[in-house]
Parts: structure tokens; sequence; C-alpha cells
């Protein structure tokens, strides 16, 4: 009888500033370092399962016991990272399941030599690949392989990867700088204060890898000229986002604002949740800038 294919890895890439980054810093201003365990124990479950992990009951116990924390933590965590884009939402809410783009084209790569993978459910259908089942892979292809299992003779020829990767490059339009002065890095800074002056744990003024609000800018630009959202919807949605006590752990960054904006407008025009009435704005040039 032939053996089972293997799934799990044996390693998985761990970012030296994987703590800088701006979800895992949400996690640590909430739950401290239990929460930095919780999301690690999370991930090397994954990653020796393969690419995904049930979040059934017995995994919830599981990862409780190994963290040293409660099961009710460590339901918080995940319930953080599901809504602040972690791991993926659709997949959480109709099955329990936990994973993500990046976690699959992680292992992806890292088994793409793999005579057997085996069944693959969950794969998520990343730009809508007409139905297909796979995901787009596009990952430095020089990696080691040391998840591969088979024979190290099978090498990629490097110098034309390196060539075609660079011509790749080179094909992309230069990625937009936006001025002190421009509209979208102001509001993106604004942003970045209201949260750091409700919780400064979060993004640390003197962390070595603070938030990319040139990203956020541009996030914000979209809200603006794609979403038709009004710069001045935009700011006293900031405001009103790092006041509520369930929205202002939810949006730490501009692309979640841009995602969640629909909602968090409906919430704030409500009745007494703006400034005591409904759509209570205030003017863009109060900007603190």
């Amino acid at each position: 009888m032939a053996a089972p294919s293997k799934q799990g890895l044996d390693y998985f890439p761990f970012p030296v500033d994987f703590f800088d980054n701006e979800i895992i810093g949400g996690i640590s201003g909430m739950f401290g370092i239990k929460g930095e365990i919780v999301v690690v124990k999370l991930l090397c479950t994954v990653y020796r399962k393969g690419y995904f992990a049930v979040w059934s009951d017995l995994l919830q116990s599981k990862i409780a016991n190994d963290a040293s924390v409660s099961k009710d933590l460590a339901n918080q965590v995940v319930d953080r990272l599901v809504a602040w884009g972690f791991f993926d939402e659709n997949l959480f809410n109709s099955a329990k399941v936990l994973t993500s783009v990046d976690i699959q084209r992680t292992y992806l790569e890292a088994t793409k030599r793999r005579k057997n993978r085996g069944k693959m459910p969950y794969l998520i259908n990343e730009d809508n690949n007409n139905g297909s089942n796979e995901v787009n892979v596009n990952i430095n292809p020089s990696s080691k392989g040391v998840n591969d299992d088979i024979n190290s003779q099978s090498k990629v020829n490097k110098s034309k990867v390196n060539k075609s990767n660079k011509d790749s490059h080179d094909s992309k339009p230069a990625k937009r700088v936006y001025d002190p002065d421009d509209i979208n890095l102001k509001l993106a800074n604004y942003l970045l204060a209201k949260i750091r002056e409700r919780n400064s744990s979060i993004y640390p003024t003197d962390s070595k890898n603070p938030p990319d609000t040139q990203k956020w800018a541009n996030d914000i630009r979209l809200m603006h000229e794609r979403d038709a959202r009004s710069y001045d919807d935009i700011k006293r949605i900031i405001e009103w986002c790092q006041q509520d006590s369930f929205w202002q752990n939810n949006i730490l960054s501009a692309s979640k604002l841009r995602k969640q904006f629909g909602k968090l407008i409906d919430k704030a025009d409500a009745p007494n949740k703006f400034n005591g009435n409904k759509g209570g704005r205030k003017p863009l040039y109060d900007l603190p800038y």
C-alpha cells in the first residue's frame, strides 16, 4: 500500500518584522504577549496541517492549553484576526476554516515540486480566476524548497527566473508618492494619530517598522475617487470609529476603513450616534494640520 501523501510543512517563513505588522500590533495592544503567542501557535498549527485548519472545539481547547490562555481569549484573538483580514472571513464564517491567500501562496510555493499533494479543499479563488481552483502564486521561485520531499537535482534556471522577474517589475507603473500637503496623506496621518491617541501601544512612535501611510493615503484616494466618498465624510468617520467601543478595535488601517466604510457611515448617521444627532458633521478645515 502506498504511503499517504504528506500534507503539512516542516518549516514556514517567519519574517523578522512579524511583530511590527499592524495586525499583530493590534493583537498585542488588545491582548498583550498572550495574544501574540496564540497567533504563532495558530500559524504553526495551520502549516503543520498544510494550508488551513478548522477552528473546531477541539482545536480551540488545544490552542488555549498550548498558549496557557483561556479558551475565551483564544476565540477573541481569532475573531479579531478574522475581522482584520489576517484569516479569510468568508471561509471562517462558512466553515470555521482558518486560512488566507498569503498562507496558501506560501504553501503552494513550498510544495510545488511534490509529486502528489493530494486533495486540496478550501483554496481561495484569488482575483476570481474564471472559477479556477488554483491560487495565483507570485513568490520568489529561488526558494530552497526544504518542504519539497523530492530529489534536490530538480532545479530552476535562476538566471532565466531573475530575468523574467526583472522584466515583470520593469513593466509596472511607478508607485504614486503623496506629498505632505496632499489631503489623502493628511487624512492617512490623521487616522494614525487618532489610533495612537486612543492606544499608543498599537503603533508605537519608536517602532522600526511604522505603518505605511503612503499606502494608507492611496486607500484614502481610492475611497474618494472610486467609492465617491467625500473627504468631509472620511474625516468625520475616522473620528467616529475611533470613539466607538466596537469599531475602534476593528479599524486600524485605511484599507479596513475603506472596506467597512458603508457600515460605519450607516452607524454614524443613525440618531444619537455622532455628536448627538443624525449626520453631525465637522468641516474638513478643522483638521489639525
